[in-house]
């Protein structure tokens, strides 16, 4: 029977999927590298054996480094901005919002940031 002393923290459980590993990071307030690297073994098994020194090195290049990692990157939001301008017709950011998976304040926030460019 296994305690909690003998399970590895770095190595997720052989059960363990995406999801439990993004979700435990968030709610265990860990190491993200750890996580990250948790992450990395799941989704790509042969790297197990490389994981430790890339982690390590990972440490060093980044080591002290506060930063937030948005959950869409730069040229998603931009794609989303232009579809936003192209297809909202002043009455329907609902439909707009809904269909681009965004809130209805954002398409406006983004309607509002382009008439002020374009000014």
């Amino acid at each position: 029977m296994e305690t909690e002393t003998d399970v590895d923290p770095i190595s997720p459980p052989a059960s363990a999927s995406r999801e439990t590993v993004v979700i435990s990071a968030l709610l265990d307030n860990v190491d993200l590298i750890d996580k990250i690297f948790e992450f990395i073994q799941i989704e790509f098994p042969e790297m197990r054996d490389k994981a430790f020194a890339l982690k390590e090195l990972a440490r060093r290049e980044f080591a002290g480094i506060e930063t937030y990692i948005p959950r869409r990157s730069q040229a998603e939001r931009d794609r989303i901005a232009r579809e936003v301008i192209t297809v909202f017709n002043g009455s329907n950011a609902h439909e707009v919002a809904k269909r681009l998976c965004i809130s209805r304040s954002s398409v406006y926030r983004i309607i509002k940031a382009s008439t002020k460019t374009r000014e």
